[in-house]
């Protein structure tokens, strides 16, 4: 059997209670070559629970596979949208920043 990996899970909202997590950020150990689907079973939540993945900072699927040191957000259907609308508009920020320091 290979050597278990360690991965950084983030739950948004209700996920940290409805996995039993009391923190926001912990460590999960897995084998190597799992995807984010494979992480969910051992947190406990049905993939109904998930509207919003992401890893390392970027969208994702339950499909994407997952590396050591990955850090991997979960979040459920009531915060996404919010979370989607945040990264969007701070996505939009960062890009007026840097048109702005091209013309001057």
């Amino acid at each position: 059997m290979d050597a278990a990996m360690r991965i950084t899970v983030l739950l948004g909202g209700n996920l940290r209670n409805e996995a039993g997590e009391g923190c926001q950020e912990f460590e999960v150990e897995l084998r190597p070559g799992s995807q984010v689907e494979d992480l969910l079973p051992r947190l406990g939540l049905p993939q109904d629970r998930i509207k919003m993945i992401m890893v390392n900072g970027r969208g994702a699927t339950l499909h994407t596979e997952i590396s050591e040191g990955d850090r991997v957000a979960l979040f459920p259907p009531e915060l996404a949208f919010n979370t989607f609308v945040s990264l969007g508009f701070r996505k939009e920020s960062v890009e007026r920043r840097g048109k702005g320091k091209q013309s001057a």
